[in-house]
C-alpha cells in the first residue's frame, strides 16, 4: 500500500475520532486511568522494593559474611556451635584491602523481666565496629546502646513492648499509674506530662478499635517530649530495677563425646560416617563390657579434632552437647530504627562479656564477620566490589601479606545468597498489586473493544458504502485499528502524564507510614518501618504507552473483522 493511501487511511481514522467526541474521551479516559494506576504502583512498588533492600543490607547483615561453610548450610537452624576464632586476623587482612567489618555471635534464647518473657534473636557484638559497619545502632529512641564490659542489652522496640521495660510508648492509663507507683511517687507528675490520651480511631484497616473504658484511656507518649526529658525518665525506669532482665539460653558446644551407646553406635553413627572417617573413630573408641557402652580412648587433640570433625561431616547429633545457661542484665536501651528487625523481638549484647564462664564459655569464637566496603554510600547496594568474590580475593590478599590463608571451612557470602527466602516473598509483595493494575489496564482494553463494536454496528451501512466504492476489507480493518490506536495513544499520553503528576510527590518528598507500621508492629511485610521514595522506571513508563496503543489497536481487529465479512447488500440494508 503506498504512502499516501495510509495516509488517506489515517485521515479517516481521525475523522471517525472527531465525529464521536464523547465516546472518544470516555474511552481515552478509561485508558488514562489504567495506565496512570499502573505507572504508580509499579514505580510506588519498586521505590519500597528498593528501600526495603538497602536497609537489609545497611541494618541486618551488611553486603556479605564470613562464616563456615556448614554454618550457612544450616543458617536457618542457627547452630551457634559452627563457629571460629582467630577472627581477628580476618578483620586486620579485609581492613588493609579497604573494607570494614563487624564480629557476631549469633543464638536464641528467652529475655524474662519482671512482667513476663519472649523468645528473642540475640546479637552478640563489638560496639564499635558494629557502628563502623550497620546503621542501626544511632536509632537508640531511649536509653543508649550497648557497651563493652557490661552486662547489658540493647532491644528492639516491640520486645520491650511486651516485656513491660524502658518507656512504654502506648500504655493503658491504669498501666502507666502501675508505672509511677513501681517507680516513684514523687515524680508522677513529671512522668504523666510525658503522655497524652490517645485518639480513638474507629473504623479502617490500619486503625482498629480500641476499647477502652472510663478512666482506663489509651495513652500516648509525645512526640515532641525532649530528649532530657527521656532521659530523666529513663534513669528513673532503670533505678526502680524495671529494667532488669535475665537471659535463659542453651549453649551448643562440639565434643567428641565422652561415651556413646550401643544403639548410637551402630544405628546413628557408624552408618553414617564416610568410608575414611569410619577407620578413625572406630580406632578412638572400646567398647566396654561392664557398662554397655562405648568410651572415648583418643586423648591427642589434633587426632580429636580430626574425629570431631568426622562426626560433624556425618551429622552425628551426639557431637553436640547442649549447655544451658542463664545470665542477668540490664536494658541499656530501646531501637526503633528505619528497618523492623532491630526492633522486633531481637536483643544486642556486648561481645566481650559473653567469653568465660561468666558468659557463654565463647572463648573468642563468633558466628560471622559482617563486612562491607569502606565509606561506601548507604544508598547504593551493594556491586561487584562488595561481592564474594571481591571480598574473598581481598581477604586471601590481605591474609598473603600476613603469610596465612583463609581456611578451608570459611567462605564469604554475599547478602543476597542470605536472602533468597525474603527476595522470593518481595516479588510475591510487588507481583500482585502490579498483576492487579495490569488486569485493570486489559479491562479498558474490553472496554476499547466495546466501543469499538458498538460504532461499526452504527456505521454499518457507511461501511457497505464505502466497500461498494471500493475500498477493500483490509483497508476497513486497518481504518479502524488505526482509530482505536489512536485511542490508545492518546489515553497512553494522558495516563503517562497522570502517572507522573501522582509519582513525583513520592519521588521528592516520599511516604511516611510510620502510622501504619506501628499499628501493625512488624511493619507491612517489606523491610522498612518509615519514610521511603518511589522511583522513576522509566522502561515501565515509555513501555506502558506502547504496550497501551498496541493492545488498543489489536482489540479493534476482531470486531472489523467480523463486520467485513457481512456482504455488501446486507450492509446497505442494515439498520
Amino acid at each position: 500500500m503506498k504512502l499516501s493511501g495510509i495516509w488517506e487511511l489515517k485521515k479517516i481514522a481521525l475523522r471517525n475520532l472527531a465525529r464521536h467526541k464523547v465516546k472518544t474521551v470516555l474511552t481515552a479516559m478509561a485508558i488514562m486511568v489504567s495506565v496512570a494506576v499502573y505507572i504508580f504502583l509499579n514505580s510506588f512498588l519498586g521505590g519500597m522494593a528498593i528501600e526495603s533492600r538497602r536497609n537489609i543490607v545497611n541494618y541486618e547483615i551488611g553486603a556479605a559474611k564470613l562464616q563456615t561453610k556448614l554454618y550457612f548450610e544450616k543458617k536457618d537452624e542457627m547452630p551457634s556451635y559452627e563457629n571460629f576464632t582467630g577472627w581477628e586476623i580476618y578483620r586486620e587482612a579485609l581492613e588493609s584491602e579497604g573494607y570494614c567489618s563487624a564480629p557476631r555471635f549469633t543464638f536464641s534464647g528467652t529475655l524474662s523481666s519482671t512482667s513476663g518473657s519472649a523468645p528473642i534473636m540475640f546479637y552478640a557484638v563489638e560496639p564499635a565496629a558494629e557502628a563502623e559497619v550497620l546503621r542501626y545502632v544511632p536509632y537508640v529512641d531511649f536509653g543508649r546502646f550497648v557497651q563493652n564490659g557490661k552486662f547489658e542489652i540493647a532491644l528492639g522496640t516491640v520486645a520491650a513492648e511486651k516485656l513491660k521495660v524502658g518507656i512504654p510508648t502506648r500504655p493503658f492509663r491504669l498501666e502507666l499509674e502501675e508505672l509511677i507507683a513501681s517507680v516513684t511517687q514523687d515524680e508522677g507528675d513529671f512522668i504523666r506530662s510525658l503522655y497524652d490520651v490517645a485518639a480513638v480511631k474507629r473504623g479502617g484497616p490500619f486503625s482498629p478499635d480500641e476499647k477502652t473504658v472510663a478512666g482506663n484511656e489509651r495513652m500516648i507518649l509525645k512526640k515532641n517530649a525532649s530528649r532530657s526529658d527521656l532521659d530523666r525518665c529513663w534513669n528513673m525506669i532503670a533505678t526502680s530495677g524495671r529494667n532488669d532482665v535475665r537471659i535463659n539460653a542453651v549453649i551448643d558446644i562440639k565434643a567428641a563425646p565422652a561415651m556413646i551407646r550401643p544403639d548410637k553406635w551402630e544405628g546413628e553413627l557408624l552408618p553414617a560416617l564416610r568410608g575414611e572417617d569410619l577407620a578413625l573413630v572406630q580406632a578412638a573408641y572400646e567398647y566396654d563390657d561392664q557398662m554397655d557402652i562405648y568410651l572415648l580412648i583418643e586423648e591427642d587433640e589434633q587426632q580429636l579434632e580430626r574425629i570431631l570433625a568426622a562426626m560433624v561431616r556425618a551429622d552425628y547429633s551426639g557431637a553436640v552437647s547442649h549447655v544451658n545457661q542463664s545470665i542477668d542484665a540490664v536494658i541499656a536501651g530501646v531501637i526503633n530504627s528505619p528497618d523492623p528487625l532491630p526492633n522486633g523481638n531481637t536483643a544486642y549484647i556486648p561481645l566481650d562479656i559473653l567469653q568465660d564462664e561468666a558468659g557463654m564459655m565463647l572463648e573468642g569464637a563468633v558466628t560471622e564477620l559482617v563486612i562491607r566496603e569502606k565509606n561506601i554510600n548507604d544508598s547504593r547496594l551493594p556491586g561487584k566490589s562488595e561481592s564474594a568474590a571481591v571480598i574473598t580475593a581481598a581477604l586471601n590478599r590481605g591474609l598473603s601479606a600476613q603469610g596465612r590463608s583463609l581456611p578451608d571451612d570459611l567462605a564469604v557470602y554475599f547478602w543476597l545468597e542470605y536472602m533468597k527466602d525474603y527476595l522470593g516473598y518481595e516479588a510475591i509483595q510487588t507481583g500482585a498489586p502490579q498483576i492487579f493494575a495490569f488486569l485493570l489496564l486489559i479491562l479498558s482494553f474490553l472496554g476499547i473493544s466495546n466501543t469499538i463494536l458498538l460504532a461499526i454496528l452504527e456505521r454499518t451501512r457507511e461501511i457497505g458504502m464505502m466497500r461498494a466504492l471500493g475500498m477493500t476489507d483490509k483497508q476497513m480493518i486497518i481504518v479502524y485499528m488505526l482509530e482505536a490506536g489512536f485511542l490508545g495513544f492518546i489515553g497512553s499520553i494522558l495516563g503517562i502524564i497522570l502517572g507522573c503528576v501522582i509519582n513525583y510527590p513520592v519521588v521528592t518528598y516520599g511516604f511516611d507510614f510510620s502510622a501504619m507500621a506501628d499499628t501493625l508492629q512488624n511493619g507491612i511485610g517489606f523491610r522498612t518501618t518509615g519514610n521511603f521514595r518511589s522511583i522513576w522506571n522509566v522502561p515501565v513508563i515509555i513501555g506502558s504507552g506502547i504496550v497501551a496503543t498496541l493492545l488498543a489497536s489489536f482489540m479493534a481487529y476482531f470486531p472489523t473483522r467480523r463486520t467485513v465479512k457481512m456482504p455488501i447488500a446486507d450492509s446497505l440494508r442494515f439498520e
